[in-house]
């Protein structure tokens, strides 16, 4: 059993470099059953197995828990959970195949005292699987929204804040994880951050000392409408919300949502 888990140890090791997450499977016959459950030698390896693909579980989810976003903006959140959900997916594949499904059958059938743990934390790999699935599913109808903020020009952001923001309210209904506030309100964060970047990348004052007067008013004209018009969809579908009366209430803080881009439309005013 030593020898086992050493070799379990040495694999995972191995794989936390890497980055590859693969269970250890017993390439052993385990066809018949009751003839797995009376060989020592057999039941030895296939719990050296189980309690590995415990640790396994456990180790990547706790990585998995670790990672945040990498970048400012609303397109990082949806690149965190698609990755998230694609690392638990090709776990949760591993644990479905049919060798594995066998092995566990057997260790059922022999009541092994490895299996609470190893059943709590395939319960946890569900649980933050589907979480993860779930929001790429909803997140996916927000990244179109998402893409023109950041590449398209002020009047396409324009064109395209109001009905994001209504796509926002969908998700606030309907979705299971982004109907709280400690979901919705970082992801919004994003959003006024995305806008206020995308200002300043083209009100900057090296380019604007270097163009026309009459270009330099159009473009801070168009970045004040941007800003300003972020605020205004944002209560607008707030009071919608309100007005339905079905719908849990956007009671967002508004000093995270919107102190920044007021201070830039001021100074875009000015």
């Amino acid at each position: 059993i030593t020898m086992q888990k050493f070799a379990y140890h040495i694999s995972h090791t191995i794989q936390q470099v890497t980055g590859d997450i693969r269970l250890n499977i017993p390439q052993l016959d385990v066809s018949n059953l009751i003839a797995c459950l009376d060989d020592f030698e057999v039941m030895v390896q296939l719990e050296a197995a189980l309690e590995g693909w415990s640790h396994t579980i456990s180790s990547m989810l706790e990585q998995q828990l670790k990672r945040t976003p990498q970048g400012n903006g609303p397109l990082a959140e949806i690149d965190f959970w698609r990755e998230r959900s694609s690392a638990l997916s090709a776990m949760y594949e591993q644990l479905n195949l049919p060798q594995v499904q066998r092995i566990l059958e057997i260790l059922r059938r022999a009541d092994s005292s490895n299996l609470p743990g190893f059943d709590f934390q395939m319960a946890e790999l569900m649980k933050h699987y589907m979480e993860a699935k779930d929001n790429v599913k909803f997140l996916s109808t927000l990244e179109r929204h998402f893409k023109n903020i950041v590449h398209g020009s002020f009047s396409t952001v324009l064109d395209t804040l109001p009905s994001m923001m209504n796509a926002l309210r969908m998700v606030w209904i309907i979705s299971r994880h982004y109907n709280l506030d400690e979901r919705m309100v970082p992801l919004m964060e994003r959003i006024a951050w995305q806008l206020a970047d995308r200002v300043a990348q083209v009100v900057d004052i090296r380019r604007i000392l270097r163009q026309a007067p009459s270009e330099t008013k159009r473009q801070t004209l168009e970045a004040k409408k941007v800003l300003r018009c972020w605020k205004d969809t944002y209560f607008m579908v707030r009071e919608r919300i309100e007005a339905s009366g079905r719908d849990q209430r956007w009671e967002f803080d508004r000093k995270r949502l919107f102190e920044h881009t007021d201070y830039m439309e001021s100074i875009c005013a000015a």
